[in-house]
Protein backbone atom coordinates (compact mmCIF):
# COMPACT_ATOMS: atom_id res chain seq x y z
CA UNK A 1 0.00 0.00 0.00
CA UNK A 2 1.28 3.22 -1.10
CA UNK A 3 1.02 6.00 1.06
CA UNK A 4 1.38 9.70 0.20
CA UNK A 5 3.90 12.03 2.90
CA UNK A 6 2.80 15.73 3.34
CA UNK A 7 5.42 17.93 2.18
CA UNK A 8 7.50 20.50 4.77
CA UNK A 9 4.27 22.92 5.02
CA UNK A 10 5.10 25.62 7.07
CA UNK A 11 8.54 25.27 6.49
CA UNK A 12 10.16 28.95 6.55
CA UNK A 13 13.36 27.91 4.27
CA UNK A 14 14.24 24.32 2.28
CA UNK A 15 17.09 23.51 4.77
CA UNK A 16 14.98 23.32 8.09
CA UNK A 17 12.80 20.83 9.09
CA UNK A 18 9.39 20.56 9.49
CA UNK A 19 7.10 21.00 12.35
CA UNK A 20 5.49 17.64 13.40
CA UNK A 21 2.00 17.49 13.26
CA UNK A 22 1.83 14.12 14.22
CA UNK A 23 4.23 11.27 14.52
CA UNK A 24 2.86 8.89 11.01
CA UNK A 25 3.92 6.21 12.44
CA UNK A 26 2.29 5.92 15.69
CA UNK A 27 -0.75 3.73 15.65
CA UNK A 28 -2.26 4.55 18.99
CA UNK A 29 -1.73 6.75 22.31
CA UNK A 30 -1.34 10.32 22.64
CA UNK A 31 0.31 12.46 19.94
CA UNK A 32 1.49 15.03 22.92
CA UNK A 33 5.37 15.22 23.28
CA UNK A 34 4.23 15.74 27.09
CA UNK A 35 1.32 15.28 29.46
CA UNK A 36 0.89 16.82 32.70
CA UNK A 37 -2.25 15.27 35.04
CA UNK A 38 -3.39 15.08 38.18
CA UNK A 39 -4.42 11.55 40.25
CA UNK A 40 -5.81 10.98 43.37
CA UNK A 41 -2.42 10.97 44.57
CA UNK A 42 -0.33 12.82 42.94
CA UNK A 43 0.88 15.26 39.73
CA UNK A 44 2.14 13.20 37.20
CA UNK A 45 4.02 14.24 33.76
CA UNK A 46 5.27 11.89 31.38
CA UNK A 47 7.88 12.81 28.63
CA UNK A 48 9.03 11.47 25.53
CA UNK A 49 12.33 11.47 25.19
CA UNK A 50 13.30 8.85 22.66
CA UNK A 51 16.80 7.43 21.87
CA UNK A 52 17.67 8.72 25.73
CA UNK A 53 19.04 5.40 27.70
CA UNK A 54 18.07 6.02 31.52
CA UNK A 55 21.76 6.10 32.48
CA UNK A 56 21.68 9.78 30.82
CA UNK A 57 19.48 11.10 32.64
CA UNK A 58 20.31 13.89 34.73
CA UNK A 59 17.75 15.46 37.26
CA UNK A 60 16.90 17.30 40.32
CA UNK A 61 14.33 18.55 42.92
CA UNK A 62 14.55 22.71 43.70
CA UNK A 63 13.15 22.40 47.26
CA UNK A 64 13.02 26.19 47.01
CA UNK A 65 11.47 26.95 43.95
CA UNK A 66 9.49 23.31 43.95
CA UNK A 67 10.65 22.75 40.88
CA UNK A 68 12.13 19.33 38.92
CA UNK A 69 14.45 19.77 36.58
CA UNK A 70 15.58 17.25 33.81
CA UNK A 71 18.20 16.52 31.22
CA UNK A 72 18.69 13.83 29.57
CA UNK A 73 20.78 13.05 25.67
CA UNK A 74 20.35 10.75 22.74
CA UNK A 75 23.83 9.75 22.16
CA UNK A 76 25.00 10.55 18.93
CA UNK A 77 25.51 7.97 15.93
CA UNK A 78 28.18 9.64 13.65
CA UNK A 79 27.67 6.52 11.36
CA UNK A 80 24.24 8.27 10.26
CA UNK A 81 25.75 12.29 10.94
CA UNK A 82 23.51 12.21 14.09
CA UNK A 83 24.42 14.43 16.61
CA UNK A 84 21.95 13.04 19.36
CA UNK A 85 18.84 14.94 20.48
CA UNK A 86 18.99 17.06 23.64
CA UNK A 87 16.56 17.14 25.85
CA UNK A 88 16.00 19.71 29.41
CA UNK A 89 13.07 21.19 30.92
CA UNK A 90 11.15 21.87 34.18
CA UNK A 91 8.35 20.03 36.20
CA UNK A 92 6.88 23.30 38.66
CA UNK A 93 4.47 22.33 41.07
CA UNK A 94 2.44 24.28 43.77
CA UNK A 95 4.00 24.01 47.41
CA UNK A 96 1.02 24.16 49.16
CA UNK A 97 -0.64 21.35 47.26
CA UNK A 98 2.45 18.92 46.40
CA UNK A 99 5.15 17.19 48.38
CA UNK A 100 8.64 17.91 45.81
CA UNK A 101 10.48 16.48 48.33
CA UNK A 102 9.10 13.07 47.80
CA UNK A 103 9.32 13.05 43.84
CA UNK A 104 10.17 10.19 42.19
CA UNK A 105 11.54 10.29 38.42
CA UNK A 106 12.95 7.25 36.01
CA UNK A 107 12.91 6.68 32.16
CA UNK A 108 11.96 4.19 30.51
CA UNK A 109 12.54 3.10 26.99
CA UNK A 110 12.68 6.67 26.09
CA UNK A 111 9.97 7.87 28.19
CA UNK A 112 10.55 10.09 31.37
CA UNK A 113 7.71 9.36 34.14
CA UNK A 114 8.02 12.61 37.24
CA UNK A 115 5.66 11.70 40.03
CA UNK A 116 5.07 14.24 42.83
CA UNK A 117 2.56 13.30 45.52
CA UNK A 118 -0.24 15.34 46.71
CA UNK A 119 -0.42 16.53 50.32
CA UNK A 120 -3.51 14.86 51.80
CA UNK A 121 -6.39 17.31 52.31
CA UNK A 122 -5.14 20.18 49.25
CA UNK A 123 -6.07 21.44 46.48
CA UNK A 124 -3.98 20.79 43.34
CA UNK A 125 -2.45 23.17 40.89
CA UNK A 126 0.40 22.44 37.89
CA UNK A 127 1.95 23.74 35.55
CA UNK A 128 5.32 22.91 33.38
CA UNK A 129 7.87 24.98 31.88
CA UNK A 130 9.15 24.10 28.62
CA UNK A 131 12.27 25.41 26.76
CA UNK A 132 13.92 26.88 29.66
CA UNK A 133 17.74 27.11 29.44
CA UNK A 134 18.81 26.12 32.92
CA UNK A 135 22.53 26.16 34.78
CA UNK A 136 23.19 22.13 35.60
CA UNK A 137 24.00 21.91 39.47
CA UNK A 138 27.54 21.21 40.49
CA UNK A 139 25.81 17.87 41.35
CA UNK A 140 22.88 16.46 39.96
CA UNK A 141 21.37 13.04 40.34
CA UNK A 142 22.63 11.01 37.75
CA UNK A 143 20.70 7.58 37.23
CA UNK A 144 23.19 4.24 36.44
Amino acid sequence: MSRKMESNAGSSDENSSPTPLRNPFQKSGSQAVYEVSVTKNACVMRADLPGCPESDLNYWVDTVGNNVHFFADEPAMPEYENAGRKYGGSMVVDPEAFDVKKTKVKLINGVLWITVPKIPGTKASIGVVDQKIIRLPSQPHHRT
